[in-house]
């Protein structure tokens, strides 16, 4: 998350390596508790908005400017933990 907010990686690259991890915590049964989970919960709601490939992109998707936006504030409040 922070590599993509400092815009070292890509809004594809970071999506890829997002649900990748995620594929692999969920096989793991891995869980998170609240307030953590809620703002995980908000980026992966906003990666589901978000087109990987720019080819797919419909009305309504968001940008990777808005994808950014959003995984920065919720490392705000991640931080604020």
């Amino acid at each position: 998350m922070r590599r993509f907010a400092c815009c070292e990686i890509d809004g594809a690259e970071f999506a890829r390596s997002w649900y990748a991890a995620r594929s692999r915590s969920l096989e793991a049964r891995e869980r998170v508790r609240p307030p953590f989970e809620f703002l995980l919960d908000r980026v992966f709601f906003a990666l589901e908005d978000y087109p990987i490939d720019p080819a797919d992109r419909e009305d309504g998707d968001i940008t990777e400017d808005q994808l950014r936006a959003a995984v920065r504030d919720a490392l705000v409040h991640l931080d604020k933990l």
